[in-house]
């Protein structure tokens, strides 16, 4: 089977282990060249391509793919599920949008009642590098000193490890990944400013070999996951996309969903 490419935004690591189990060949779009040039393929994952050859498979629309690309928008649909009898609670961090204006920002998160650390993410998600850089504000003062526009999340103490969550159709795969580590109320006092960070749950930062507490790398439950996947499959109308996935640290089981992406990025 072959299967075309239109965007270069899926993890090499997960890919090359899906093609091991189902002998997929992945062929990238030429941009020089004109798609019907480049068959024939067995399955197209989006854009136009279909308008001329309807014969062809087309996973996921265009349309509930771009709902993804807004971090106001991709969690809505988790924070109106109810999977409290499900093995655990799913939810997402309290936040805050806000378009313009960075002097705003501090009297915007007084009055929401959002508690600091906070966690700063671009509002639009292009699949650029940048679009994936994270900020943590620890403190009010340098909150206008973000740059819009922007989501602003509570910080929850996880043990520095995330949950990628794979869906694939039915098919799910986690891996863990480490992510920012927690703050103690020390770190409140002595830190100040805004730290920013690179993408954080990348491919380089595997924590599925790393011996940790078992508490902390414990995955979440298959059953939930099932749920939780076939729920958003549903909402978001698609069936190729990851979650990001925290556990509250010293809570079993309360979970919470931090971001959602297209076909999946790393």
């Amino acid at each position: 089977m072959v299967l075309y490419l239109m965007r270069h935004c899926c993890s090499q690591e997960f890919m090359a282990w899906y093609m091991r189990k189902k002998g997929i060949l992945f062929v990238a779009i030429d941009h020089t060249r004109p798609l019907s040039e480049q068959g024939p393929f067995d399955i197209v994952l989006h854009k136009d391509y279909w308008r001329k050859h309807p014969e062809v498979t087309i996973l996921d629309p265009p349309d509930a793919i771009q709902h993804l690309h807004n971090r106001q928008l991709m969690l809505e649909g988790v924070a109106d599920l109810n999977l409290s009898d499900c093995y655990g609670k799913v939810g997402v961090p309290r936040q805050l949008v806000i378009t313009k204006d960075p002097s705003s920002i501090p009297d915007a998160v007084t009055k929401a009642g959002l508690t600091l650390p906070l966690v700063a993410k671009p509002l639009v998600v292009d699949g650029s590098a940048k679009s994936h850089e994270l900020s943590l504000a620890y403190d009010q003062f340098s909150l206008s000193k973000l740059d819009p526009p922007l989501v602003l999340q509570e910080f929850v103490n996880h043990g520095g490890v995330l949950f990628k969550v794979y869906i694939v159709g039915e098919m799910i795969k986690v891996v863990r990944r480490f992510s920012l580590p927690d703050v103690n109320k020390r770190e409140m006092l002595n830190n100040v400013g805004v730290i920013r960070f690179p993408r954080v749950s990348c491919a380089a930062a595997s924590a599925d070999d790393v011996d940790l507490d078992p508490v902390i790398a414990e995955l979440p439950p298959r059953p939930l996951l099932e749920r939780l996947g076939r729920d958003l499959r549903r909402r978001l109308g698609l069936r190729l996309f990851n979650m990001d996935m925290i556990r509250e640290h010293g809570m079993k089981d309360r979970y919470y969903v931090i971001d959602i992406n297209y076909f999946p990025g790393k």
